[in-house]
């Protein structure tokens, strides 16, 4: 068993190469200077003149209290801290302009505080090695990134290890270092293999993430409008917690008895036929919906009481008007937990998303791929997503049918709809 990781040892300060040498040794490994009240780093302790002469290039900037270029940046020494906080700048830009979800904004925070926290916010970038990252990948899988008793799980340090891996490379690319970052073959994401593994553990442990056809049709018999009507959409078209969140009222064809919902998480459209029941229990939570609390909310099918989205993200500012902290609020999980605790029937895994490998597991069982991929808003692999233009509703309607058959008695089957096509 591997001992913790234990605190670097400090080594000596090196003298000054001469005495009007301008530099001083940091206890980082760099030469620095304080230049109006901060300090700058230049290079490693090792290589003396290297540091002297990236002082000399933009001493000038750094003393007139002018910052220096991205280009000059990578010569005066480019630190952990600072190769972190340009990548955050950058997904926040994103985050503005609509490219990403504040919450995955926050977590490329949560990672980028985890690597400064190991590898030292001062620390140069020039002077990081393959070591260095297979310690961090060692590090997260047995304390996480919060320095906890308990380790990141495979799923977990892969999407660490490709966030690191991405804020280095944007400082390579942005001109911030002169070369790239060399990782080593230590920091490879964890294999699918180990991945595997990892899953068939958990199912090992916890049963598979799916409910019985008898605890779906509990779960639909005690929950409230609302969530009956969300429980239904999950079981009956593959939805998710935040597909019912942002499911749109122009959404439902209540006429056609189909949703057809761009899916929030890819943008890859979807078209879901509606059991009768799902179809009845829309109209009943429209009819009783809560009043929105902004023009944002109103345009929604589901509402919690106090008008907001029944899963929002909150986002706490700092002074600059930057990204704090992200809060994701997720009330459809919290009330689906109570629900499930309440009928004794809670296992670790099965949350609401449990409806959606439900659905998909039952659906496969009609071996049509290309239409369950329309269903669940997944893209249709290979040249058949470049050339398949429409699916049918029937088929559609079959792959649904099929689902509802294995839930509720035959006799309750739905009814055939009128023929219709889905583009």
């Amino acid at each position: 068993m591997l001992a913790p990781c234990s605190k670097r040892k400090r080594r000596r300060k090196p003298a000054k190469p001469y005495a009007s040498f301008p530099l001083t040794p940091h206890n980082n490994g760099q030469w620095c200077k304080k230049i109006r009240g901060k300090i700058h780093f230049f290079g490693v302790w090792e290589d003396p003149q290297a540091a002297l002469d990236n002082y000399l290039r933009i001493a000038a900037d750094l003393h007139a209290g002018r910052q220096p270029s991205p280009t000059n940046l990578q010569r005066e020494g480019l630190t952990v801290k600072d190769a972190c906080n340009h990548y955050l700048n950058y997904q926040f830009q994103k985050v503005q302009s609509g490219e990403i979800r504040p919450s995955s904004f926050e977590d490329c925070r949560h990672v980028a505080e985890g690597l400064t926290r190991f590898l030292g916010a001062t620390r140069a970038v020039s002077n990081l090695n393959p070591a260095d990252f297979q310690g961090f990948r060692l590090h997260i899988a047995q304390h996480g990134l919060t320095d906890r008793s308990r380790g990141l799980g495979p799923y977990a340090q892969s999407r660490t290890i490709t966030i690191v891996r991405s804020m280095f490379k944007h400082a390579y690319d942005s001109d911030l270092i002169d070369r790239p970052v060399k990782f080593g073959d230590g920091f490879d994401r964890p294999s699918a293999r180990l991945r595997r593994r990892a899953r068939r553990a958990a199912e090992m442990e916890n049963g598979k993430r799916l409910f019985e056809p008898a605890e779906i049709r509990s779960i639909i018999q005690a929950a409230g409008v609302q969530l009956r009507a969300m429980v239904l959409l999950g079981i009956n078209g593959g939805f998710g917690n935040t597909d019912c969140a942002r499911l749109p009222v122009k959404a439902v064809d209540f006429g056609r008895a189909v949703i057809e919902f761009d899916r929030p998480k890819t943008g890859i459209e979807r078209v879901v036929p509606l059991w009768p029941e799902t179809l009845e229990t829309l109209r009943q939570t429209l009819a009783e919906r809560p009043k929105a609390a902004n023009d944002e909310a109103d345009r929604l099918v589901f509402l919690t009481m106090s008008g907001q989205p029944w899963v929002r993200e909150v986002v706490h500012l700092s002074a600059d008007n930057g990204i704090e902290k992200v809060v994701v609020v997720d009330a459809i999980n919290q009330e689906f937990t109570k629900l499930l605790n309440r009928l004794n029937i809670k296992r670790k895994g099965t949350g609401f998303y449990a409806l959606r490998h439900t659905f998909r597991t039952l659906a496969d069982e009609v071996k049509d791929q290309h239409a369950i991929h329309r269903i669940m808003g997944h893209t249709i692999p290979g040249m058949s997503g470049i050339y398949v233009e429409e699916i049918s509703l029937d088929r559609l309607r079959a792959v649904v049918n099929h689902v509802r058959r294995k839930l509720f008695p035959p006799q309750d089957a739905v009814s055939d709809q009128p023929t219709a096509h889905a583009t």
